[in-house]
């Protein structure tokens, strides 16, 4: 009965959209169970005993049928179906041991190999997975599907008294595989901190960047809309303010709502903004891969920069605004209408700056004709006293109006100094 209660909370959870399952696994699970239910159907077992392996069966292909759904889970890659491939011939031996022969007794060695392999064969994918995000999965029916395999295990162990080891091999492995997956997916409850949407599409989680980053839930394909950008307009401040402030234009700032007051920079980003405030995907965004923008094509206030330590193979190292990170660029970079507008008008003044020696050095331009200076309004203070004397009344008030300057200026020094 807990093998049952196990499939019946994997199918809840994946139903309501909490776990992503493995295919390929799924797929040999189902017709691994499957063929047991005709074994022990051939082995001429009542229907009262077939009843539970025969329940098991049924939620295993229901559940390999949800994964066929569009979006429900991760496409097979080519490892897991190098694994499922070998589990299909293995079951075939497996399968031919079982019926093909009328003695099972002469080749039970075989039979047993083929049936642990398959085991392990199955499992492989679901563990790769698993272990590479730990999100996919929730415990607790691994957990129940453990406990079922360690009572079989001590069931067979009483009854057989120890006389066959050989057949402690299949549950004692069962419970170490399903263990092994209910462990890894406690690392990844432990990195999900919260979810954002019902749909279950974003979460916040722990990030390799920095601090607490913005999660995919699901593969996004390049193009496909990430998220909305919502928030509370902030006018004519500047950036510093604000810390989690996404720009839109000149001056125009915008304090974002969750999650995207969490996203991270990346060099190498993989979404940015397009119109209508919309985070695009520029390229396919796997489930639990962190989302992350460029900072640059956010800011255009010329006195902005930030230093970056994303880890990024082509790293900037440090962070300007688009104008300035994007000036020696011959084409728009990724950003919302508004921000490459930006740019086209602002690029040739910052490429032109010497203040950003990160950007190539710009043409030497042609020099510019001398500009000849008024020798009355920039010649120094003796040439001109010189030049230009005073009569004797006006020495005499200028000099009595510097005493009185100097002396209010003593009196001011000595308040202060006594306060």
């Amino acid at each position: 009965m807990l093998q049952a209660l196990g499939y019946i909370l994997y199918a809840r959870l994946f139903l309501k959209k909490l776990i992503r399952p493995n295919a390929a696994s799924s797929f040999m699970f189902a017709y691994g169970t499957a063929l047991l239910v005709l074994l022990e159907y051939g082995d001429g077992a009542s229907w009262p005993v077939l009843a539970l392996p025969a329940t098991c069966a049924f939620m295993s292909i229901f559940i390999a049928l949800l994964c066929l759904r569009k979006g429900a889970t991760e496409p097979v890659d080519k490892v897991e179906a190098i694994a499922f491939s070998a589990d299909v011939w293995l079951t075939i031996l497996w399968f031919g041991i079982a019926f093909g022969y009328g003695e099972i007794a002469l080749y039970s060695a075989g039979f047993l190999l083929a049936g642990n392999v398959t085991t392990l064969t199955a499992f492989f994918p679901v563990l790769r997975s698993t272990w590479k995000t730990p999100e996919r999965e929730q415990p607790l029916p691994w957990l129940v599907w453990t406990s079922a395999y360690i009572v079989l295990a001590v069931v067979t162990f009483l009854a057989d008294r120890g006389q066959h080891p050989a057949l402690m091999v299949y549950p004692v492995l069962s419970a170490l595989l399903h263990g092994s997956v209910a462990l890894m997916s406690l690392r990844g409850k432990a990195r999900v901190l919260r979810w954002v949407d019902a749909a279950r599409s974003i979460y916040i989680g722990r990030s390799e960047i920095h601090g607490k980053g913005m999660i995919a839930g699901r593969r996004f394909e390049t193009g496909e809309p990430v998220w909305t950008l919502t928030g509370r307009p902030v006018f004519g401040a500047v950036t510093e303010s604000g810390p989690n402030y996404i720009g839109l234009g000149p001056d125009v700032w915008i304090d974002p709502d969750l999650p995207l007051d969490h996203i991270n920079h990346h060099c190498a980003p993989n979404a940015a903004f397009g119109p209508r405030r919309q985070l695009v995907a520029l390229r396919p965004i796997e489930a639990h891969e962190e989302v992350t923008i460029d900072y640059s094509t956010t800011e255009c206030d010329a006195a902005w920069a930030m230093r970056c330590d994303c880890g990024a193979s082509d790293c900037r190292g440090m962070l300007y605004s688009i104008q300035h990170s994007f000036a020696h660029h011959e084409e728009p970079p990724a950003a919302s209408p508004l921000m490459q507008l930006v740019w086209r008008h602002r690029r040739a003044a910052a490429a032109a700056a010497s203040a950003f020696p990160q950007l190539p050095a710009p043409a030497p331009a042609e020099r510019p004709a001398p500009i000849t200076v008024s020798r009355e309004r920039y010649e120094p203070a003796h040439v001109y006293a010189r030049n230009h004397r005073l009569s004797p009344g006006a020495s005499v008030r200028r000099r009595l109006l510097r005493s009185r300057r100097a002396a209010a200026s003593r009196l001011a020094f000595r308040a202060t100094g006594s306060a």
